[in-house]
């Protein structure tokens, strides 16, 4: 034995400049009233097989991820995850679906002393003694566990049901109050543990009781829980003031998140038009069939659209989908949805072919707010970037000084958010602004110059750190910066002028 070496030269090894935040995904998620997703969760495929296998062949939750995730962008980009969470839209109890069990009622008959332990809210027991010896079909076994539940004291647990589900082959729980309410299972500490071989443990899907949850709160919640991804739209059919509601949410997101949905109807285009007109960052499509789903074609391109390779943003119009039925063929009624700003998926004919795609890309929003889908897609990334890099920066280094060094830190780390902005084409270089933008950016800059900058390298950055109060009355210290870009507008319709001499 020797004196250790350190005892003398002690020498650490950290990595530097790591990333401890990262970039949101801005794939879609759907708020679903499916009891299948856990109270307060969400539930994340990566494929169409994945929803199937979860959710079944008969859902609506496999045909939307089918739709989902069979889009393919014109540079060969698919999206890589969907969301779906979960809304509860009605006074919900505590659940179990079981893990899918392929047993027989063989495997239970043996069994005359099985125990577990079931919480329910601020209630927990411990079942012991279960006798599945008279058993004769798997329905039977769960009235078994059902009498022993309903024999403990509370509605919670004496109205409870458990029940054999055939058709996915598990055992299911409901509890007997719709209230908030905690449900957790472990094994019994006596006799034979059943939690496991009832499919109450691993592979269960557990869901607290809950009480109805309005639009506002399971946004708020969802999005303050898990912020990974760029838009949304709810699964179930909500009334026009459910919409507004999420509409409302949305424009107060301030280009966070967009909210892309439907109207079944032209009828009832204009009245959902005048009602969401005002709100930034809401798509409206025209979806008239149930079974097809024209709304997710904006999420899936902002799902598959990927910023960090060069000229990857893209025009959310000409989208092609064999899949959906176009629902606009004629001018007038184009007409009249163009001026509502409600999209659609329209068909137009070249030498007798039919071509369909996804029209026009339109957001609602006052005229500050971008109304241009690919534009708010754009500026999602391009505000989650900036927000990165600079919290990267506070995790990575001792201080950012307010001082010259800091501001130079802080613009080095923005100006390679910049840099990838232009390489992507979100920020657009050498786009000729109107007499109206450029008094615009002399205005907020307060420099007569800046629009020349704008113009020609595509923006203009100023930051400065300046004291403010803080909330315990002490005098800190903030950077504050000001960053004007020429965004990527995009050609949508041709008029020429064939001179013949």
């Amino acid at each position: 034995m020797t004196i250790s070496f350190t005892q003398y030269i002690n020498i650490t090894s950290i990595v530097g400049g790591s990333s401890a935040v990262q970039n949101r995904r801005l794939g879609g998620r759907l708020y679903d009233n499916n009891p299948l997703i856990p109270a307060g969760s969400l539930v994340t495929v990566t494929s169409a097989a994945e929803a199937l296998s979860y959710f079944g062949s008969a859902s609506v939750e496999y045909a939307r991820a089918q739709t989902y995730f069979a889009f393919i962008t014109k540079s060969g980009r698919k999206p890589s995850a969907l969301d779906f969470a979960r809304w509860v839209d009605a006074d919900s109890p505590p659940t179990i679906y079981g893990a899918r069990l392929p047993q027989s009622v063989s495997a239970y008959t043996g069994i005359a002393d099985g125990s577990f332990t079931l919480t329910l809210g601020a209630d927990t027991n411990t079942l012991s003694g279960i006798d599945f010896s008279p058993a004769s079909s798997l329905s039977d076994v769960a009235a078994i566990i059902q009498s022993f539940i309903r024999a403990e004291s509370g509605v919670q647990w004496t109205a409870a049901t458990v029940t054999w589900n055939a058709t996915r082959g598990s055992f299911d729980f409901v509890g007997g109050d719709a209230v908030n309410a905690v449900i957790a299972v472990t094994e019994g500490t006596t006799g034979t543990p059943i939690a496991g071989l009832i499919g109450w443990l691993s592979g269960a899907i557990l869901s607290n009781g809950s009480l109805a949850e309005s639009i506002t709160d399971v946004l708020t919640t969802s999005y303050s829980a898990n912020n990974n991804f760029g838009s949304f739209d709810f699964i179930p059919d909500l009334t026009l003031d459910q919409v507004t509601e999420a509409a409302v949410w949305t424009d107060g997101m301030n280009v966070r998140v967009g909210y892309f949905t439907r109207v079944t109807t032209v009828s009832d285009a204009q009245t959902y038009a005048a009602a969401l007109s005002e709100y930034g960052g809401v798509g409206l499509t025209l979806s008239p069939l149930s079974t097809q789903f024209p709304e997710q074609i904006p999420m899936q391109i902002l799902a598959a659209t990927d910023y960090t390779v060069e000229n990857s943003v893209q025009d959310y119009m000409f989208y092609q989908a064999n899949s959906i039925t176009p629902s606009v063929g004629t001018d007038t009624l184009k007409n009249q949805l163009d001026t509502l700003s409600i999209n659609y998926y329209g068909v137009t004919q070249q030498a007798g072919r039919q071509l369909a795609f996804f029209q026009t890309g339109v957001l609602f929003g006052p005229v500050t707010s971008p109304s241009d889908m690919n534009v708010f897609g754009n500026e999602i990334w391009l505000k989650d970037a900036f927000g990165v890099v600079l919290m990267n920066l506070f995790l990575g280094l001792p201080e950012v000084p307010a001082n010259t060094e800091g501001l130079s830190q802080s613009l080095a780390a923005m100006q390679s958010v910049i840099d990838q902005g232009v390489n992507n084409g979100v920020i657009s270089v050498g786009k000729d602004l109107t007499a109206e933008q450029k008094a615009a950016i002399t205005l907020i800059s307060g420099d007569p110059n800046a629009w020349y900058q704008v113009q020609n390298t595509g923006y203009w950055l100023k930051l400065v750190i300046v004291p403010y109060t803080a909330p315990n009355g002490k005098t800190k210290y903030k950077e504050v910066y000001t960053f004007i870009y020429s965004k990527d507008d995009t050609v949508q319709f041709v008029d020429g002028e064939d001179v013949l001499i």
